[in-house]
């Protein structure tokens, strides 16, 4: 380049990022490691984000210590109140698709193709998710991910 005067195409802010984070190849390391050298404000930057890398990676999300949390979440009230909470939720799913069904059968004003259609439809919704519900209770005796914590 001639002169001093840097264009925007010049500077490797967009990459500096994938730098951080150790996304590039080795030509664009090399590329940004280069030029920061040589650009006072695109060195500047580089070393904003580390600052700011650093300092999100001290922060946390809760106040709560880790053994806190998990004794709240643990709680038996929890689990009676999440447990009650999943029996009207499938109750109620329950009781309006028992009365769907009801009112599908009886219904004279909806002829018998589309009828069988509507019943092929949701027949094979069931098989599946009964096929998964199966397969996933099959699965939970060996599941490698299941004592997991987060």
């Amino acid at each position: 380049m001639a002169n001093n005067t840097r264009t925007i195409d010049d500077h490797v802010g967009e990459l500096l990022s994938g730098y951080i984070d150790g996304e590039l190849t080795q030509q664009q390391r090399q590329r940004v490691e280069i030029h920061c050298g040589n650009c006072p404000q695109c060195d500047s930057e580089l070393d904003d984000l580390r600052v700011l890398r650093e300092q999100v990676g001290k922060s946390r999300l809760s106040e709560l210590g880790e053994d806190i949390w998990r004794e709240q979440m643990d709680d038996t009230t929890v689990k009676l109140t999440r447990g009650i909470g999943w029996l009207m939720f499938i109750g109620g799913i329950l009781i309006i698709a028992g009365y769907g069904i009801y009112e599908f059968v009886i219904d004279t004003s909806m002829g018998l193709g589309v009828k069988l259609l509507f019943a092929a439809i949701y027949g094979g919704l069931g098989a599946l998710f009964i096929s998964v519900l199966r397969q996933r209770l099959i699965e939970r005796k060996s599941d490698k991910y299941k004592d997991v914590e987060i």
